[in-house]
C-alpha cells in the first residue's frame, strides 16, 4: 500500500510540473523540483518496521528540546557582544582549526545508510559532549544549569539513538570521539589565551552542535511516521 502511495505521489507531481510548463510558470517548475526531493526522502518502509515508533518520538521530542537548549547555553556562557548567537562566525577561522568537525550525515535511503547515519549521530554527539567538558575543564567558563541541562539531553539522545541501533540489529559503533577532544583540550592551554578567546571557542563549538542537530532533526523526520 505505501508503495502504490509512494509511484501516486509521483504520478501526481508530475502532473504539477506539466501544468507549471505548459502556463511557462518557471516558479511552478522549480516547485516540481522541491516536491520530488520530498518524495524521494520519504520513509522507506524498511526502516519503519524495525524500530519501534515510541523511541523516534521520543528522539525527535529530544533533539527539538536540544535546539531550544543550545541557546540557553550560549546566553549563559558568552558574554561578548561581538559575539552574538547567530552570528558570523567567519571571523574566528583561526580558532575553528583547533576544534574537530562534527560527522557529516548522509541521507537515509536504504538499510545500510540508516546503520552509517545512526553510528554517526551517536559519535558526533559524543564528541560535542566531550568538547563541552573540556571547555569547562580546562577555561574558566563554569558548569551552568543551563550547560548541565544540555549535557543531559544530549546524553538522553545518544542512549535513544542506541535503542533505534539496537532495534534495528545494528552493533552500537566501538569508536570514540575521546581522541578528539583529547587534542582539542591540549590546544586549548595553548591558544585560549584571553576570555574573548574562550567565549569565542565557545561560540564556534554551540553553533556546530547547532548545525549538526538540525541534521540530525531532518534524518530523524525522514523515518517518523
Amino acid at each position: 500500500m505505501m508503495g502504490l502511495c509512494y509511484y501516486w505521489s509521483l504520478v501526481i507531481v508530475l502532473l504539477c510540473f506539466l501544468i507549471g510548463v505548459a502556463i511557462m510558470n518557471f516558479q511552478a517548475a522549480q516547485f516540481f523540483f522541491t516536491l520530488v526531493g520530498i518524495v524521494v526522502s520519504a520513509p522507506v518502509p524498511q526502516k519503519l518496521d524495525i524500530m519501534n515508533k515510541d523511541t523516534i518520538e521520543q528522539a525527535h521530542s529530544l533533539i527539538s528540546k536540544t535546539l531550544e537548549d543550545i541557546p540557553a547555553t550560549h546566553a549563559a556562557w558568552v558574554k561578548s557582544k561581538s559575539l552574538a548567537w547567530g552570528s558570523s562566525t567567519d571571523k574566528l577561522q583561526h580558532l575553528k582549526h583547533y576544534i574537530p568537525s562534527a560527522p557529516v550525515l548522509q541521507n537515509i535511503t536504504d538499510i545500510s545508510s540508516l546503520e552509517t547515519c545512526l553510528d554517526k549521530i551517536v559519535r558526533g554527539l559524543q564528541l560535542h559532549l566531550n568538547l563541552l567538558k573540556d571547555l569547562i575543564e580546562a577555561t574558566t567558563l563554569s558548569q551552568t544549569d543551563q550547560v548541565t541541562e544540555l549535557q543531559a539531553d544530549i546524553q538522553e539522545l545518544v542512549l535513544l539513538i542506541e535503542e533505534l541501533q539496537n532495534q534495528s540489529g545494528f552493533n552500537p559503533s566501538q569508536q570514540t570521539s575521546e581522541e578528539q577532544s583529547q587534542s582539542f583540550k591540549l590546544n586549548l592551554t595553548q591558544h585560549l589565551k584571553s576570555d574573548f578567546q574562550t567565549e569565542a571557542a565557545a561560540h564556534l563549538i554551540l553553533h556546530q552542535l547547532r548545525d549538526f542537530s538540525c541534521d540530525i532533526l531532518q534524518r530523524i523526520l525522514s523515518i517518523r511516521v
